[in-house]
Parts: structure tokens; sequence; C-alpha cells
């Protein structure tokens, strides 16, 4: 983790930097995570458009973590600078399986190589055109990494992406 859990603030050199963890229900997990981030771009400044984009590309991990994974769901925002300005954003869940996850991110075009008929079928197939939304919107600015939850021990994965500045 990042050494610092629930908005508390820790320094490194010059930059002060938080965390701050949002932990959601399955019920509702995706319509938090938009209004969560949504409320944190606006106060940044960040432009309606891109707070838009944010917004479906935070709706997609949430509702694919549902769909796909394993609870406890936590939004975590990673917030830098004096003025704690929102930088990075990550829904974690606790299933530490990251699938083909890491590949559709990287390039959701690219087919699998090789002569594996299944895997170039499934490759085609409409799973995974959310990541490719996630990928577009973030210009390629996101990963997916395993790491413990907050909430629960143990190892999880997130899906992180970069937010836009002001």
């Amino acid at each position: 983790m990042w050494g610092s859990v629930a908005g508390q603030q820790k320094s490194t050199g010059a930059m002060p930097w938080a965390v701050q963890v949002w932990r959601l229900s399955p019920q509702r997990a995706e319509r938090r995570a938009r209004d969560i981030v949504r409320e944190l771009l606006v106060r940044a400044g960040v432009g309606t458009e891109s707070v838009a984009d944010m917004e479906l590309v935070i709706a997609e991990l949430a509702t694919n973590g549902v769909r796909h994974s394993r609870p406890p769901y936590e939004l975590r925002v990673l917030f830098a600078g004096t003025e704690r300005r929102p930088i990075w954003c990550e829904l974690a869940d606790a299933d530490p399986c990251l699938g083909r996850v890491p590949d559709l991110l990287r390039d959701p075009n690219q087919p699998p190589a090789g002569d594996d008929l299944d895997a170039v079928i499934d490759s085609l197939s409409l799973g995974g055109r959310g990541l490719s939304l996630v990928r577009g919107l973030t210009a390629g600015h996101c990963a997916t990494y395993t790491t413990p939850t907050c909430s629960r021990p143990g190892l999880g994965k997130a899906i992180g992406f970069a937010l836009p500045c002001a």
C-alpha cells in the first residue's frame, strides 16, 4: 500500500500525499463510486467532459468488480501536493486473480498469440469491451495489480487509473 489509509497524510520529500479509502456495498458500488469520483473531480476544478469520462471509467470498474470478483470492494484515491489534488484512483476487491485484465488494459485489440483457437475465439467475444473503454478514456494510463485490501487480510487486486488535472 502507499503507507497511508483513510485520509491520513504522509510526506515524502517536499510533496505531501494521502490515500482515502471508501468501502463499497455490492448493491450500490457503481453509483457510490461514480458519486465519489464526480465530487472529488468537481471540487478539484476538472472540466465537465473529463469528469463524465472518469465517471464512466469508475462505473465500468465497479460493475465489473461486483460481477466478476468478490467483496470487499474498495474505492481508493491517492491525493498529492499541498492542495490535496486527486491523482490516482483504483477499485480494489478481494480476488487476487488478474486473468486477462492486464492484457486487455495494455492492448485490447491484440489477439492472443499462438495456435490456441479457444483463446482467439474468447478474445473476439463481447467480454473485455469495458476494459477497452477504460483504456481509451484514460489514454492508457491504467493498470491492474495485486494488492491487499484495507478491510480484509490477504491479497486481492486493484485496477487503477490516472485522474485528469484541472
